[in-house]
């Protein structure tokens, strides 16, 4: 078969794809936002990874209150100190530094999982919502018209069927299940951790500790 051949039976196949009846194609759209921000079980979500957030912000304050606890007590106490004990203490000061560090990659990572554990009972409601009326309506597709990068630029409201989808997620709710809560350790215990090839800043919402000079 000749290229030429082959390229006109190409351009025949997409003019028939394109020719097919669009009525054919059932199509609805929703504001999934708008639906996770009105759910009712929005308010419990939230309160539960509020807390569990909360839990980890208090473990790396303690963590930093400690850091800049030893690093005062370094400069406060270095003029008195031999060359020697001054090594050891700042290598003492760099070892923890090092654990608060590693304890912060934890700590995101626990944070991270918080939040998805409050959130995905809600994404699992809307799921289920979608699948349920999709079927019963027969829908070829439902699109979201929230979602980052959508190829909607113009639409019949009457195809935006976020209402109902509302209304079955509120009939059909039930309490949320609780998500898996980080695991609580007490004050100042630091988790093992690997430390990493390279360790970033340290972020987060409290502040960081100042550093120190080396003696």
């Amino acid at each position: 078969m000749s290229i030429r051949t082959r390229g006109a039976l190409l351009v025949a196949a997409f003019l028939s794809l394109a020719a097919s009846p669009l009525a054919a194609q059932k199509v609805a759209f929703v504001n999934s936002q708008r639906i996770l921000q009105e759910m009712p079980a929005r308010a419990q979500a939230e309160a539960q990874m509020r807390t569990a957030l909360e839990s980890l912000q208090a473990r790396q304050q303690v963590m930093v209150d400690s850091l800049n606890g030893f690093i005062a007590a370094f400069e406060r106490d270095s003029a008195g100190l031999s060359q020697q004990d001054k090594v050891a203490r700042f290598t003492a000061l760099q070892a923890y530094d090092a654990r608060y560090r590693d304890t912060l990659e934890v700590l995101e990572t626990e944070s991270q999982q918080a939040q998805a554990a409050a959130m995905q009972p809600l994404f699992d409601q809307i799921r289920v919502a979608l699948d349920d009326i999709r079927a019963a309506d027969n829908y070829t597709m439902i699109l979201d018209l929230s979602r980052e990068g959508s190829p909607v630029v113009a639409f019949d409201r009457n195809l935006d069927i976020s209402d109902r989808v509302l209304t079955r997620i509120r009939a059909t709710a039930a309490p949320a299940r609780p998500g898996a809560a980080p695991t609580q350790r007490p004050p100042g215990q630091t988790p093992a951790a690997t430390p990493p090839a390279q360790r970033p800043a340290p972020q987060g919402p409290v502040s960081q500790p100042t550093g120190v000079r080396r003696p």
